[in-house]
């Protein structure tokens, strides 16, 4: 335990020894020592335990709210009484917000894990919506199916417009599951050393079944321009391009959704840890988020139950009005593609802070 030590020493060394930051030291020590010891039964190596430890709890400034050392070490931050006295406007103190707890936090990541496999479905089904659209319009007039353009529109959107509510309804009902640490989506919280530690841990445990799943995902979304392109050289060589496409996109969405439902249960546990590590500002003040769920945690599930529903309309949208089904098929290729590279981005992004 030198290296804790050591580290706890450089920690402190910029401050004045007092009675408070003694204390606070001998009680941050405890806690460390303590996450090392839980490292340790788990299975961690000594260096991966320590390294572990000063991830989470290696930021003496955010600490400091929940050791209550925040004046010894922030002396500026606090109330400004002098310039109340001289008549000077005082700015509106920030809410104090309860320190999260670790049932609390616990009830939180059982919400996540228990509704996973829903926002999965949800969002896979946004993604789905249009494809039968697609392909009905597009193999319409080509001799493939004998209906006309306006059954296939109809087929089409009564089918993309089902999917969608049925998207909706699900998302509705895994709100529901977060009824009691609404409080902790919306970030009205104070974040609690423990608590990190043990989100820090559950994400670690998982982070192996995580990231295997992401490389599939991502591969799938690569891999997703390829119906496109062989229907696309296909259909050329059968003299029926836009019909043979249309069903490459369909496909392409498919696959897409694939990606997105092997990806997203499995992204549960980095979704807690950064609900209870980023409560919307530092020292665990709230921006008060106006949707009321995670728009980060998964922030990926987040702005697909906005970002497909949005390219539903506005391919409908660009359909009907400029009669322009032969080539608005190419919105969903270019949508797909962006939102894999936004979900990758994220995930890439989330497990180097």
């Amino acid at each position: 335990m030198d290296t804790i030590e050591t580290f706890l020493d450089a920690m402190f060394a910029p401050y004045p020894a007092t009675p408070r930051l003694t204390e606070a030291r001998g009680e941050l020590r405890a806690m460390m020592e303590d996450a090392y010891n839980d490292a340790i039964a788990h299975g961690k190596t000594h260096n991966e335990a320590v390294g572990q430890v000063i991830t989470d709890f290696g930021n003496l400034e955010e600490l400091a709210p929940v050791l209550g050392i925040t004046a010894d070490i922030r002396p500026d931050d606090a109330p400004q009484d002098a310039a109340a006295g001289s008549g000077a406007p005082a700015e509106p103190s920030r809410p104090s917000f309860p320190v999260v707890t670790l049932p609390e936090a616990q009830a939180l990541a059982q919400a996540k894990r228990s509704t996973a496999s829903t926002l999965a479905r949800a969002v896979s089904t946004f993604v789905c919506a249009p494809a039968l659209l697609i392909a009905l319009t597009s193999l319409t007039g080509t001799g493939w199916i004998a209906i006309s353009n306006n059954t296939a529109t109809f087929i089409g959107v009564a089918f993309t417009l089902l999917l969608v509510g049925l998207g909706v309804v699900m998302l509705v009902q895994r709100r529901a599951a977060f009824s009691s640490v609404h409080h902790l989506i919306e970030g009205r919280f104070t974040p609690d050393p423990v608590v990190t530690a043990w989100a820090a841990r559950e994400r670690l445990n998982h982070e192996t079944a995580r990231t295997r799943r992401l490389a599939i995902a991502v591969f799938l979304w690569i891999v997703s321009a390829l119906p496109i392109l062989a229907a696309s050289m296909l259909g050329s060589t059968q003299g029926s391009p836009s019909g043979l496409s249309g069903v490459g996109v369909a496909i392409s969405l498919a696959i897409i959704a694939t990606g997105l439902s092997i990806y997203l249960p499995a992204s549960w546990a980095s979704s807690t840890y950064t609900t209870l590590t980023h409560p919307g500002g530092s020292g665990g003040y709230s921006s008060y988020r106006p949707d009321g769920e995670e728009d980060e945690d998964p922030l990926v599930g987040f702005v697909a139950s906005i970002y497909w529903p949005a390219t539903v309309a506005i391919y409908l949208l660009w359909s009907f009005i400029f009669t322009a089904w032969a080539i608005s098929w190419i919105i969903w290729p270019i949508a797909g593609i962006m939102f894999g590279i936004f979900a990758s981005a994220r995930a890439a992004w989330r497990r180097t802070h």
